[in-house]
Order: structure tokens, then sequence, then C-alpha cells
């Protein structure tokens, strides 16, 4: 459409920004939207029935975050919607597509108003659509170790060698900026270390394991272990790994590159079969914005058999 037809059709922005997860659909039995009495009233009613419109696609790898599509198209005098194109894409074609698709689901929209007095009306409208992926599950079948990793963190597999564990992984922040590595260190490792059938506590319930006695022993050998490594330990708490009591320390270094500016974060508890270990390490900075997703992570961590 040239300048001077879209001077006589008229262009109308009409700001929709809806996030497609908070959508509603349309029920039968909805009442129909009133013959608008104004052009302002007739850019609402047609926004209202757009929004109703939006489809979020299935989930694509690698793909989250807020993505905006505008979509142009033209708008007869009886409501009926033609020339529906893609102006602007959000850089995910799945989303540009049920973008364009809502507008063709929402035709026809409301007839003009009164002072309405041309045949057409050009419409832009931005349409922005929310892709959460679900978070991936990881299971070790030889020993069970079970987790699901929060969408700020990403696991790279297994260590291997796994060191003093039977099974350890390495996790990564896919939020650099926000959650960053501490200085030659990785993100977080989580491990599980099995225990032989002869070990004192092999076996054990895990209501017992939780026990005041049991539990509060597991905190005093760890607040031991670390402080023996040099750490300084600056806050403790109790929190829960699927059904069992976990330790969560937040301690600092005294040596190691940077060290002033690093803290390291750590979750333990005992199973039946073995100690869970969750370690991960940022700048003091970053701490408070981490520590929350280091907990969503210790908290799906469990043996699954």
């Amino acid at each position: 459409m040239h300048g001077d037809d879209m001077k006589r059709t008229g262009l109308l922005l009409v700001a929709l920004l809806c996030a497609a997860t908070g959508v509603m659909a349309q029920t039968k039995g909805s009442r129909p939207e009133p013959q608008p009495a104004s052009k302002q009233e007739w850019a609402s009613a047609i926004s209202r029935k757009i929004q109703r419109g939006v489809r979020l696609p299935r989930p694509i790898k690698g793909v989250s975050g807020l993505h905006t599509a505008k979509i142009a198209f033209v708008v007869h005098r009886d409501g009926t919607i033609t020339d529906v194109v893609v102006q602007e894409s959000s850089g995910v074609p799945q989303v540009d597509e049920g973008a364009r698709q809502a507008i063709l689901r929402s035709s026809p929209v409301t007839a003009f108003s009164p002072d309405m007095t041309g045949e057409t009306e050009k419409v832009v409208v931005p349409i922005r659509m929310e892709m959460i992926l679900p978070n991936p599950t990881t299971k070790d079948d030889a020993t069970g170790l079970t987790f699901t990793t929060p969408a700020e963190l990403e696991s790279t597999g297994k260590v291997d060698p796994p060191g003093t564990e039977t099974v350890k992984y390495n996790l990564i922040s896919t939020a650099p900026d926000r959650i960053p590595n501490a200085p030659g260190s990785a993100l977080c490792q989580l491990g599980f270390r099995a225990w032989a059938k002869d070990h004192p506590r092999y076996g054990w319930s895990q209501e017992k394991l939780n026990g005041d006695a049991m539990f509060g022993e597991l905190g005093t050998t760890l607040r031991s272990q670390l402080e023996t490594a040099g750490k300084v330990i600056e806050d403790t708490q109790t929190i829960d790994m699927k059904d069992a009591k976990a330790v969560e320390i937040v301690a600092a270094p005294t040596s190691g590159p940077d060290f002033e500016n690093v803290l390291h974060y750590a979750a333990f508890t005992d199973t039946p079969t073995g100690r869970i270990t969750l370690s991960c390490a940022t700048t003091r900075a970053a701490m408070s914005a981490a520590r929350p997703v280091f907990k969503a992570l210790a908290q799906t961590v469990q043996i699954v058999r």
C-alpha cells in the first residue's frame, strides 16, 4: 500500500501487548461486543478480540522468553480482515505464524463506528508471546540421582572421572550476566556418593536420617569440614530435598583467585543409600540473585529407584 493509499484508508496503531500464557480463549455464550460509538472504542474492541485469539506455539527447543511480532492487516467496513502480513518478525518463525493466525482467527471483527468514514483501515498490531520451556530432568540410571534443572542453569553432563563421588554433574549458567561463575571455577557441581552396604547409615529410613540427632550431626560435620578447608560460614539454613532434610550453607573462601569477591553455596543431605552434595560458586555481588536458583535446583534432587 502506497503513501496516498495509506492516507485515504487511515493508519491505526493498536497497542496490543498480550502474554500468550495469560490469554483466555473466548467461550461459547460470551456476549458479543457492543457496537462501538467511536474509533477509539472500535480499536479497543478489536484488540480484545485479537487477544482472545492468540495461541501459544508448542515449546521450541532452545527458545524461551518474550518474543514480539508486528502484524499488519486491513480491516474493511463490515469487519472483514484481509492482507495479513508479518511486518516485523519476532525472530522465531513459529511465533510469527502464531501471531498471524491470531489475526486471521479474529475475522470478522466489530464493524466500523459511525465516525469512521473510510472503507478500510490499515492496522499494525504488536503481539507478544512468552515461550516457557519445561525444565529438563536428568536421571543417572546407576545410582538413581535425579534432578530438574532451573532455566538459569544447564547441565553439561557427567564429570569423568567423578573424583570421590560415585557420580557427579557439572552445571553452567544460562544467564552469566546475572549469575556468573566465580573466577577459575565451574558454577555448580552436583554429586552423589553411594555408601557401601557396611556403612553405618546404609539402609536407614529417610525419616530416621531426618531426625534431629542425625541431621544435627550432619550439619555439625559439614560445618567443621568447611571451616577446616579455610571457609568462613556466613549463613546456614535447613531446606528440603524432596523427602530429605538438607543443610544449606553460604560460605566465603579465604584464598584463591579474587577470593574477597567470591561466595560458595553448598547443600548436603544423607539418603538411605548415600550422600547428595551440591556445591556452587559465584561472585559475592551475584549471590542474592543466584541463591534462589541454587536452592530451586537443590529442592528437586532425589534418589529415584
